[in-house]
């Protein structure tokens, strides 16, 4: 089972890698073809592709099995990053970059079912700690290469690198994952497992807190970098150094609050988490001058806040489900697209009438603070 989980937790280090070096430049460069103000209606147009996705996943992911599930997605991405790195119009750009943001949404479904399959209950928060970490580890080396050696280059080439990561995925998963056996999974019935997953209250709050987190990193994701090149005047050297240093509590945190949400429980470090992301996201508003050093420090406490979410919530949410429950993980992954609706859409609304960029800050940090309340319902007896 061990040897197992470290085969899952090598090919998400690299899934991990691939899409890192994509992740903060995307919306810089779909900008070069629309309205940097309406970048987040395209990151909006691939969360409903790829929560219709996650609807009929379950039952193909059922059918064919975990692992012919996870090649196929690969292999489709792969291609979809390649073409994207060529695109050279709206009409091209658009759809691909829709596919890639589906078909990571996909992976990540299957590395999770994957993962929860050898996973024990009572080693939930640390199994889900080490892979947070070694995820987390692939982010920072993906920013220090922007920050270093691909922070001069073009956009194509940045892309490229990112697909011949995804290549390399694509075959230690066809080596390394092919005996993972099946669970003998549930029968589905989309109507009865979402109804069943609403009325399920841990599940539900689960998903709640998820969904407050991951509006936080879409913002985060779409406008930071804007922000920061365009408004802030920083290079994308500055910039991947800065996003380095900002994703390190990601490798410092998740390991060892997993072991203790173990012995503890999730409730108070969510309240915690929360709290200190907001403030930190609240600071920014305040902030003008072209300091990276200042920025990095500031985004570097607001992801404390966010590392300490991730991990708390992941562990709280798998406690509560089998590893048959397959459907139920693909409900509580769609919090993800959900949140990248709601987060442009709200986006576009919000510069209708604020006089400029960094408002988005002082209105998520206040946001924020619903997750303090939301951790605080949380019954002791459910952790």
């Amino acid at each position: 089972m061990r040897n197992n989980r470290r085969k899952i937790y090598l090919v998400g280090t690299i899934f991990s890698l691939s899409i890192a070096l994509m992740s903060y430049v995307n919306s810089s460069f779909i900008s070069s073809f629309v309205d940097e103000k309406r970048v987040g209606m395209i990151y909006a147009l691939g969360s409903i592709v790829s929560i219709l996705a996650l609807l009929i996943a379950p039952k193909i992911f059922r059918k064919i099995g975990g692992y012919k599930f996870l090649l196929w997605t690969i292999g489709l991405n792969a291609l979809s990053i390649f073409l994207f790195a060529f695109s050279n119009s709206a009409l091209s750009a658009i759809p691909l970059f829709v596919s890639v943001f589906a078909l990571n949404t996909l992976i990540f479904f299957s590395l999770d079912e994957l993962l929860k399959i050898f996973s024990r209950e009572s080693s939930t928060g640390k199994i889900r700690g080490i892979y947070i970490t070694l995820s987390s580890s692939a982010w920072i080396i993906a920013q220090l290469a922007l920050g270093t050696v691909l922070g001069g280059s073009s956009f194509k080439v940045i892309y490229l690198t990112s697909f011949a990561i995804m290549l390399i995925f694509f075959i230690l998963s066809y080596l390394y994952l092919r005996y993972i056996p099946d669970p003998e999974y549930d029968k589905i019935d989309t109507k009865k497992y979402i109804a069943e997953f609403l009325k399920n209250k841990n599940l539900f709050r689960a998903y709640g807190i998820s969904l407050l987190l991951q509006f936080f990193y879409c913002w985060m994701v779409i406008y930071t970098p804007i922000y920061l090149s365009i408004h802030m005047g920083f290079s994308w050297k500055e910039i991947g150094l800065i996003f380095a240093i900002m994703l390190l509590p990601f490798v410092i945190i998740p390991f060892r609050l997993g072991e203790y949400a173990d012995k503890i429980g999730e409730r108070k470090i969510l309240i915690v988490g929360f709290a200190i992301t907001s403030l930190a996201t609240l600071s920014l508003f305040f902030i003008y001058i072209q300091q990276a050093w200042l920025w990095a420090i500031l985004l570097f406490a607001t992801r404390v806040g966010a590392a300490s979410i991730e991990v708390m919530n992941d562990a709280y949410f798998f406690k509560h489900i089998r590893p048959e429950n397959e459907e139920f993980l693909g409900a509580y992954r769609s919090a993800a697209p959900v949140a990248y609706i709601i987060g442009p859409l709200l986006a576009f609304i919000v510069f209708s009438f604020v006089p400029s960029f960094n408002y988005l800050f002082l209105i998520l940090g206040t946001i924020m603070l619903y997750g303090v309340y939301l951790s605080s319902t949380i019954d002791k007896s459910a952790i």
